[in-house]
């Protein structure tokens, strides 16, 4: 479909879910510049006036509803918690967490429930500290809130405010007894009148962190062991580039709205227009990679825009790409024999489209 789209119609007018209209874009020019160009915003979408891009009500005030100079400052602050350091640190802890998740899979397993999605969890939940008691209902709350299109609009809007009640509460907890996690380096490095603002910044790493690393590290096993028969590659900076760009994190559409009137192609996009850029299009591309709809692991340059392009560029990138490389490293160690347990036609992907990750990935060894 999309590459019907870039070719014939690469902007377009679609209906979403909500019953919003909208653009959606699909070729990396013009993706590019929605994601880069600050006449297309973020905090516009939170507007009362502003189609809704999803169901529930969009927090204002967050990394990914807001634009500069709110934006700046939130990602100044964020910066301060998500080091390199801290990421680094964080590693020991993910291959302990991946080697116990590894080890408890019986073969037929799927990789999706037994591996990706408590793996992609657990991690967020020890970089913010949460208490592993809580986990599950941060689980919950997470799967509700980004079901978008399997959910009411009153779930949603349910599970946000609880999710983010439970969020406040970590937050003044970690206030009286500081720990070695994120929430407590956010805290240390703010003032009390930032408070708020570290419970918005803990959602944006929970939302963005969770599904996209559950659709990175189920694509990627489906990609390895469909493409190259195996899990066991050398994993080299430009192969796991080459894994986002290629199959990364799966369709989901990045929204953004029309401040002004903007030419994109032969369409002009009206002030107040919602507009959709699937990157995983951009990403297939014939237009900038040569061989666009094949995995290549050598692949160099690599301008995909799986996170994001401009100021809105992903905050966590690093913290990604550390636990793919984690996730795929431990498969490869502990299960080299891990093979397809199911033929690729049978492999139902969610949504339905070819960059969508898979429901199941039933693997053997």
């Amino acid at each position: 479909m999309y590459a019907t789209l870039r070719t014939s119609r690469p902007v377009c007018r679609i209906r979403l879910p909500t019953g919003a209209l909208a653009w959606l874009v699909t070729t990396w020019e013009d993706a590019r510049v929605v994601l880069s160009d600050p006449r297309f915003s973020k905090a516009a979408m939170t507007a009362p006036d502003a189609p809704k891009a999803r169901p529930g009500a969009l927090p204002p005030g967050v990394l990914f509803t807001t634009d500069p100079p709110e934006h700046t400052a939130l990602r100044a602050l964020l910066s301060r918690g998500l080091t390199g350091q801290r990421v680094a640190a964080l590693r020991p802890r993910m291959i302990a967490c991946a080697d116990a998740l590894i080890s408890a899979l019986v073969a037929p397993a799927d990789l999706v429930s037994g591996f990706a999605e408590p793996f992609a969890m657990r991690v967020i939940c020890d970089l913010l500290g949460v208490p592993s008691d809580d986990q599950a209902r941060f689980a919950a709350w997470s799967a509700t809130v980004l079901a978008v299109d399997s959910t009411s609009a009153l779930e949603v809007e349910v599970a946000q405010r609880e999710l983010l009640g439970y969020i406040a509460g970590l937050v003044a907890a970690k206030c009286r007894a500081p720990g070695d996690d994120v929430v407590s380096d956010l805290l240390r490095a703010s003032t009390p009148d930032d408070h708020q603002r570290v419970v918005g910044l803990v959602a944006t790493l929970l939302v963005t962190g969770y599904e996209t690393m559950v659709a990175a590290v189920a694509n990627a096993v489906l990609t390895l062991l469909a493409v190259n028969g195996s899990i066991v590659v050398e994993l080299t900076p430009t192969l796991l580039e080459e894994l986002f760009r290629f199959s990364g994190f799966g369709d989901a559409l990045r929204s953004r709205r029309a401040v002004a009137d903007v030419v994109l192609g032969d369409v002009v996009v009206r002030a107040g227009d919602l507009v959709m850029v699937s990157t995983a299009s951009a990403n297939r591309d014939a237009a900038v990679f040569v061989d666009a709809d094949s995995f290549v692991p050598g692949r160099c340059p690599n301008p995909h825009v799986g996170f994001g392009r401009g100021v809105h560029y992903c905050a966590g990138a690093g913290l990604s790409r550390t636990q793919l490389h984690v996730a795929l490293s431990r498969l490869a160690v502990l299960v080299p024999g891990l093979r397809l347990a199911a033929p690729l036609e049978e492999i139902r992907l969610r949504g339905g489209a070819s960059e969508s990750p898979p429901e199941r990935l039933l693997v053997a060894w």
